[in-house]
């Protein structure tokens, strides 16, 4: 059985808040992209799919060692996988760029308004 990809870029990256949810299911391949735009929502980010050509949105590559695994994941991001509209996230699978070349992962998109929130022209996000 092959093991999915999950693309993480705020709170389930190494060294943030909530990457010990991941690390016992899952193991870094590394840095990586996705075509996307990020925004700073304060205690995480959001990203959505990009708008323009050449909108990055930066993070870590995994491969999750056990797939049921994604079903917890999609409690944490509020992701309703019977209506993907009406969660605070959805899971998509994305093209992903990474130093082991393009994969096809899963990511969580931000589902909610973004009044208020700062784009991250950059693509980075970081909070511990």
């Amino acid at each position: 059985m092959i093991k999915p990809l999950l693309f993480v870029y705020g709170s389930l990256r190494r060294g943030a808040g909530a990457h010990g949810r991941l690390r016992p299911v899952a193991y870094c391949l590394g840095r990586a992209s996705v075509a996307g735009c990020l925004y700073d929502l304060g205690p995480y980010p959001a990203a959505r799919p990009a708008r323009r050509p050449g909108e990055r949105v930066h993070g870590e590559l995994y491969r999750l060692t056990r797939p049921a695994a994604l079903a917890a994941l999609d409690r944490y991001e509020a992701c309703d996988r019977t209506d993907p509209q009406a969660g605070q996230y959805r899971r998509e699978s994305v093209p992903v760029q990474w130093r082991g070349g393009r994969a096809q992962a899963w990511v969580y998109w931000y589902n909610r308004p973004l009044r208020g929130a700062r784009r991250l022209p950059r693509g980075h996000w970081w909070r511990p």
